[in-house]
Protein backbone atom coordinates (compact mmCIF):
# COMPACT_ATOMS: atom_id res chain seq x y z
CA UNK A 1 0.00 0.00 0.00
CA UNK A 2 1.18 3.52 -0.78
CA UNK A 3 -0.25 6.63 0.86
CA UNK A 4 0.78 9.99 -0.50
CA UNK A 5 0.77 12.52 2.32
CA UNK A 6 0.36 16.06 0.98
CA UNK A 7 2.99 18.47 2.35
CA UNK A 8 1.76 20.34 5.42
CA UNK A 9 2.64 23.72 3.94
CA UNK A 10 0.46 22.98 0.90
CA UNK A 11 -2.51 22.14 3.14
CA UNK A 12 -2.21 25.15 5.45
CA UNK A 13 -1.67 27.59 2.59
CA UNK A 14 -5.00 26.73 1.00
CA UNK A 15 -8.51 25.75 1.89
CA UNK A 16 -11.66 27.70 2.46
CA UNK A 17 -12.56 30.12 5.24
CA UNK A 18 -15.20 28.52 7.48
CA UNK A 19 -16.90 30.70 10.07
CA UNK A 20 -18.13 29.55 13.46
CA UNK A 21 -21.85 29.97 14.09
CA UNK A 22 -22.66 30.63 17.72
CA UNK A 23 -26.00 29.55 19.20
CA UNK A 24 -28.90 31.08 17.31
CA UNK A 25 -26.81 31.90 14.23
CA UNK A 26 -27.24 29.98 10.99
CA UNK A 27 -24.33 28.28 9.25
CA UNK A 28 -23.95 28.07 5.49
CA UNK A 29 -22.09 25.38 3.60
CA UNK A 30 -21.61 27.75 0.65
CA UNK A 31 -18.05 28.39 1.87
CA UNK A 32 -17.24 24.79 0.85
CA UNK A 33 -18.08 25.46 -2.79
CA UNK A 34 -18.61 22.52 -5.13
CA UNK A 35 -17.28 20.02 -2.55
CA UNK A 36 -20.07 20.72 -0.02
CA UNK A 37 -22.02 17.63 -1.10
CA UNK A 38 -19.01 15.33 -1.46
CA UNK A 39 -17.50 12.91 1.06
CA UNK A 40 -13.93 12.42 2.20
CA UNK A 41 -11.39 13.85 4.65
CA UNK A 42 -11.16 17.42 5.92
CA UNK A 43 -8.29 19.23 7.62
CA UNK A 44 -9.04 22.18 9.92
CA UNK A 45 -6.13 24.60 10.27
CA UNK A 46 -5.50 27.95 11.94
CA UNK A 47 -2.41 30.19 11.95
CA UNK A 48 -0.47 27.62 9.90
CA UNK A 49 -1.14 24.82 12.40
CA UNK A 50 -3.24 21.74 11.74
CA UNK A 51 -5.84 21.57 14.49
CA UNK A 52 -8.02 18.61 13.45
CA UNK A 53 -8.34 15.94 10.77
CA UNK A 54 -11.76 14.36 10.29
CA UNK A 55 -13.84 12.45 7.79
CA UNK A 56 -17.38 12.19 6.60
CA UNK A 57 -18.97 9.01 7.91
CA UNK A 58 -20.09 7.20 4.78
CA UNK A 59 -22.00 8.18 1.66
CA UNK A 60 -24.93 9.81 3.46
CA UNK A 61 -22.77 12.38 5.27
CA UNK A 62 -21.33 15.15 3.11
CA UNK A 63 -18.68 17.70 4.00
CA UNK A 64 -21.49 20.23 4.48
CA UNK A 65 -23.34 18.08 7.02
CA UNK A 66 -20.21 17.03 8.88
CA UNK A 67 -18.66 20.48 9.11
CA UNK A 68 -21.96 21.99 10.25
CA UNK A 69 -21.69 19.65 13.24
CA UNK A 70 -18.20 20.97 13.94
CA UNK A 71 -18.72 24.70 13.29
CA UNK A 72 -22.31 25.42 14.41
CA UNK A 73 -22.75 25.50 18.18
CA UNK A 74 -26.37 24.28 18.16
CA UNK A 75 -25.61 21.44 15.71
CA UNK A 76 -22.61 20.34 17.77
CA UNK A 77 -24.58 20.30 21.00
CA UNK A 78 -21.55 22.04 22.49
CA UNK A 79 -19.56 18.82 21.94
CA UNK A 80 -17.24 17.50 19.27
CA UNK A 81 -14.52 20.07 18.61
CA UNK A 82 -16.76 23.14 18.62
CA UNK A 83 -15.56 24.32 22.07
CA UNK A 84 -11.92 24.04 20.95
CA UNK A 85 -12.63 25.89 17.70
CA UNK A 86 -14.51 28.61 19.60
CA UNK A 87 -11.45 29.14 21.80
CA UNK A 88 -9.23 30.07 18.82
CA UNK A 89 -8.44 33.75 18.31
CA UNK A 90 -10.10 35.00 15.12
CA UNK A 91 -8.70 36.66 13.06
CA UNK A 92 -6.83 34.93 11.54
CA UNK A 93 -9.55 32.84 10.00
CA UNK A 94 -10.18 29.17 10.63
CA UNK A 95 -9.59 27.33 7.37
CA UNK A 96 -10.60 23.90 6.08
CA UNK A 97 -8.92 21.92 3.32
CA UNK A 98 -10.99 19.17 1.71
CA UNK A 99 -9.93 15.87 0.14
CA UNK A 100 -12.83 14.25 -1.71
CA UNK A 101 -13.20 10.49 -2.18
CA UNK A 102 -11.95 11.01 -5.76
CA UNK A 103 -8.84 12.82 -4.46
CA UNK A 104 -8.23 10.01 -1.95
CA UNK A 105 -8.40 7.31 -4.64
CA UNK A 106 -5.32 8.94 -6.19
CA UNK A 107 -3.53 9.43 -2.85
CA UNK A 108 -4.18 5.93 -1.41
CA UNK A 109 -3.03 3.08 -3.64
CA UNK A 110 -3.53 -0.50 -2.50
CA UNK A 111 -1.87 -3.44 -4.18
CA UNK A 112 -3.45 -6.86 -3.78
CA UNK A 113 -6.11 -5.41 -1.48
CA UNK A 114 -9.32 -3.87 -2.75
CA UNK A 115 -10.53 -0.89 -0.75
CA UNK A 116 -13.93 0.75 -1.05
CA UNK A 117 -14.19 4.55 -0.80
CA UNK A 118 -14.98 4.46 2.92
CA UNK A 119 -12.01 2.18 3.75
CA UNK A 120 -9.64 4.38 1.72
CA UNK A 121 -11.06 7.45 3.48
CA UNK A 122 -10.50 5.84 6.91
CA UNK A 123 -6.91 4.98 6.03
CA UNK A 124 -6.18 8.44 4.63
CA UNK A 125 -7.67 10.13 7.70
CA UNK A 126 -5.56 7.98 10.03
CA UNK A 127 -2.42 8.60 7.96
CA UNK A 128 -2.93 12.37 8.13
CA UNK A 129 -3.60 12.27 11.88
CA UNK A 130 -0.35 10.42 12.46
CA UNK A 131 1.67 12.43 9.98
CA UNK A 132 0.54 15.84 11.23
CA UNK A 133 -0.36 15.16 14.89
CA UNK A 134 -3.17 17.73 15.02
CA UNK A 135 -3.42 19.79 18.20
CA UNK A 136 -6.95 18.56 18.97
CA UNK A 137 -6.14 14.84 18.38
CA UNK A 138 -3.07 13.79 20.29
CA UNK A 139 -5.07 10.86 21.75
CA UNK A 140 -5.65 9.02 18.42
CA UNK A 141 -2.53 6.86 18.06
CA UNK A 142 -3.73 3.72 19.90
CA UNK A 143 -7.07 3.74 18.05
CA UNK A 144 -5.31 4.01 14.71
CA UNK A 145 -2.87 1.18 15.40
CA UNK A 146 -5.77 -1.11 16.38
CA UNK A 147 -7.73 -0.20 13.25
CA UNK A 148 -4.76 -0.80 10.92
CA UNK A 149 -4.28 -4.22 12.51
CA UNK A 150 -8.01 -4.99 12.11
CA UNK A 151 -7.89 -4.13 8.39
CA UNK A 152 -4.98 -6.54 7.95
CA UNK A 153 -2.88 -4.00 6.09
CA UNK A 154 0.20 -4.96 8.08
CA UNK A 155 1.15 -7.17 11.01
CA UNK A 156 3.13 -4.28 12.46
CA UNK A 157 0.90 -1.17 12.59
CA UNK A 158 3.37 0.65 14.83
CA UNK A 159 6.06 0.37 12.12
CA UNK A 160 3.63 1.79 9.52
CA UNK A 161 2.78 4.70 11.83
CA UNK A 162 6.46 5.35 12.53
CA UNK A 163 7.15 5.40 8.78
CA UNK A 164 4.30 7.91 8.24
CA UNK A 165 5.70 10.12 10.99
CA UNK A 166 9.24 9.95 9.53
CA UNK A 167 7.90 10.86 6.07
CA UNK A 168 5.97 13.85 7.42
CA UNK A 169 8.93 15.06 9.48
CA UNK A 170 11.14 15.09 6.39
CA UNK A 171 8.74 17.33 4.41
Amino acid sequence: MEIEIPPKDKIVSGGCDVALARKGVGWSQSCLGSKANETGVYVIHHEGLIKYVGKTNGPSMSFGIRLRREFQQSASGGKHIYPQLASLAVPPRIMVSLFSAADIKVLVQSFGLELNDYEATEIFEMALIHAYRPDFQRHQENRTAAYIKKLGITDDPEALLAMLKRNSDSE
